[in-house]
């Protein structure tokens, strides 16, 4: 098993959160209608996530038991590549389904080994929004993607 401390987990997530932000404007920039309405409400709801976690207190945070994460690390929670700006719109659906996916995962596991309450909430309520978040992306890939083929 690897120890991650709760700092590590709150610098990732801040570093996850700000890619997403970057990828759903692009997404936005490549699309239109209600496409690019969602992909700013995407944007917009991870910059939000990303002031949040920055301004958890990550002394405080220190005081509480290290977060285990079992047989894996945290690069499981990676995206496979790495994000660029000329991505396709396939591409951006499908690092953004992959990245939304583990975000959930992350946080999840993250608030099962924490011990703070408050912060159990925070990262389960992050998990939800973040699975809501692959939900809306997968529905649009299936409706653009899949059916114009």
């Amino acid at each position: 098993m690897e120890f991650v401390t709760l700092d590590d987990v709150i610098k990732f997530a801040v570093d996850r959160e700000n890619t997403a932000y970057e990828l759903y404007n692009r997404a936005a920039e490549l699309s239109s209608g209600a496409a690019r309405k969602m992909f700013q409400e995407l944007a917009a709801e991870e910059a939000t996530h990303k002031d949040v976690f920055s301004k958890i207190d990550t002394e405080k945070a220190e005081q509480h038991k290290l977060c285990k994460i079992p047989e894996v690390s945290i690069s499981k929670y990676l995206a496979d590549v790495p994000f660029r700006p000329d991505m396709s719109y396939q591409e951006i659906l499908t690092y953004a389904m992959k990245t939304e996916d583990n975000a959930y995962h992350l946080y999840k596991t993250a608030a099962g080994m924490a011990d703070d309450e408050k912060l159990q909430k925070v990262l389960m309520t992050f998990a939800d929004v973040e699975l809501g978040h692959r939900r809306k992306i997968e529905a649009l890939y299936e409706e653009r993607v899949l059916t114009e083929g």
